[in-house]
């Protein structure tokens, strides 16, 4: 997964340039179709100066430039470094106001918005969603019909004392729910007078401590937050309790979870709540789905054989563009062929200044072999047209 982190105080900033500059580290200056190719050499009183500096243009220099802000790349490492260069002369850039780093991705990526070598490719998405809040009577209608039949059905014909099914909607903040989430199995407390009773097809407490440990919570935060479950076990006279998701082209939905207040679970419980939770998806999506499809094109900021990064602009996707969402990729080429592929949201980040969402997304693996060539030549295309320098007409 592609995490991006920003770094805007001063000291770190120097750092990074103080870095670059002792190892001689080659950068990248891009306005469009003019790239200039650096080498840090000194950082001193805010003034960043370059060893050598190469244009893809001849007669072109970086003094031309001066005062407007070019886009500034620099692989170090395992990361790349992301800033706005504003040039003080033919050798030299203020120090930037911010730097932005990701991992390197191990594939090529283009810059899509702006970029003069690329005519036209316009992408469009769409979402599957159930989702019961919407105002549509009919429709939530359904999704509570679906719910109440199977949480019946669970306490009718499946003894359990307590039935509950729950719809995500992307603020979970427990940390059990974000186990769930997470690894994609049930959670089940087999005895609640037992917490080390484990099954390697389930999640239990133990999962949960490495889970809270791995989270930064120290090992006295989590004795006395199982403490507090145990009484709260106690205090309800549960015995014993499940929670298992529900999943939809592996993204986890919501829940099944079941109360016992009298008999121990087992394995074959467990397997029966799996196969109701199929069931539960089945129904939903079949019954209660709906797609929300692109009006027009969005914005592509940069993209790649394995994923992009994408504005999106419409209202409608905000609420349902959550981490690990699966979603429908249409690319469309000037000659209107198309690349139709599902893919899954690895990163969201701020909105933009005009209020849109940006997300990442990882294409899926399963991408038709020959859309994965067109998609891989289209960019070999791109690359060599930007280290010509020549412009498309």
């Amino acid at each position: 997964m592609i995490t991006e982190e920003l770094y805007n105080e001063e000291r770190e900033i120097i750092k990074f340039i103080m870095l670059f500059c002792s190892n001689n580290i080659s950068g990248v200056l891009r306005d469009r179709d003019t790239k200039f190719n650096v080498k840090f050499k000194e950082y001193k009183n805010g003034i960043i100066t370059f060893s050598s500096v190469e244009c893809n243009k001849n007669g072109v220099s970086l003094d031309d430039y001066k005062m407007r802000p070019l886009d500034g790349e620099v692989v170090f490492g395992a990361n790349v470094f992301l800033f706005t260069a504003i040039p003080m002369g033919d050798n030299s850039i203020s120090l930037p106001d911010a730097i932005k780093s990701h991992p390197k991705r191990k594939t090529i990526r283009i810059k899509v918005a702006g970029n003069p070598f690329i005519q036209k490719l316009d992408a469009y998405l769409s979402l599957k969603v159930v989702d019961p809040s919407i105002q549509d009577e009919e429709l939530a209608k359904k999704i509570h019909l679906i719910i109440s039949t199977i949480e019946s059905t669970l306490m009718r014909s499946e003894n359990y004392d307590i039935a509950k099914i729950t719809l995500f909607d992307g603020t979970e903040k427990n940390p059990i729910l974000q186990l769930i989430k997470k690894y994609q199995n049930p959670f089940v407390v087999f005895d609640t007078t037992n917490f080390s009773l484990k099954d390697e097809s389930v999640l239990t407490y133990q999962d949960y401590i490495k889970f809270m440990n791995e989270a930064g919570l120290d090992s006295k935060a989590i004795l006395a937050q199982l403490d507090k479950m145990k009484d709260f076990y106690k205090n309800h006279k549960i015995r014993s309790e499940a929670t298992v998701p529900l999943i939809f082209e592996d993204e986890v939905i919501g829940i099944i979870k079941v109360i016992s207040l009298k008999e121990v679970m087992n394995k074959t419980n467990v397997i029966r709540l799996k196969q109701l939770s199929l069931k539960a998806v089945d129904d939903l999506f079949t019954k209660c789905a709906f797609e929300i499809v692109s009006k027009e094109p969005q914005t592509i900021v940069d993209l790649g054989v394995n994923g992009a990064k994408f504005i999106i602009n419409q209202p409608d996707f905000y609420k349902y563009l959550r981490l690990m969402k699966r979603l429908y990729v249409q690319l469309v080429f000037k000659d209107e062929t198309t690349i139709k592929t599902m893919a899954t949201i690895v990163n969201i980040y701020d909105p933009t200044l005009e209020g849109y969402r940006v997300i990442g997304v990882k294409f899926s693996l399963n991408m038709d072999w020959k859309d994965k060539n067109k998609l891989e030549e289209f960019i070999q295309s791109v690359v060599r047209l930007q280290d010509k320098g020549d412009v498309i007409a």
